[in-house]
């Protein structure tokens, strides 16, 4: 999404919805934090796509709030928006690995000999 097809879609938050945005920030804020203390602790770590869906729903909500306070949220929404186009980009290179798997296993097996 970009800011401009946001900002014609549904423009800038309302005083009333940006504080429910916000919220719905702090909410995704500790998502992350759990999504990361996971992955640290390495028993239950966070799959790729529940990273992806984390960032589907922060990228698009910290560019609305960036249309509404862009000295506040500008930075934050295009690293959010970079760090969705990277998730992106892990999922469907890790799709394309599983669709290859043994087609790749068995071509590099038959090359060695």
């Amino acid at each position: 999404m970009t800011r401009n097809h946001i900002r014609a879609h549904s423009g800038p938050f309302t005083l009333e919805e940006q504080q429910e945005a916000e919220l719905e920030l702090a909410v995704l804020h500790a998502d992350a934090f759990a999504l990361r203390l996971r992955a640290k602790e390495g028993e239950n770590p966070p799959t790729l796509e529940e990273w992806g869906t984390h960032y589907r729903r922060k990228a698009p909500l910290l560019v609305r709030l960036s249309l509404s306070d862009p000295l506040r949220y500008e930075d934050l929404a295009r690293e959010a928006v970079t760090q969705w186009r990277e998730a992106e980009q892990r999922e469907a290179t890790a799709i394309a690995a599983i669709g290859t798997g043994d087609d790749a296993e068995r071509w590099l097996a038959n090359r060695g000999h």
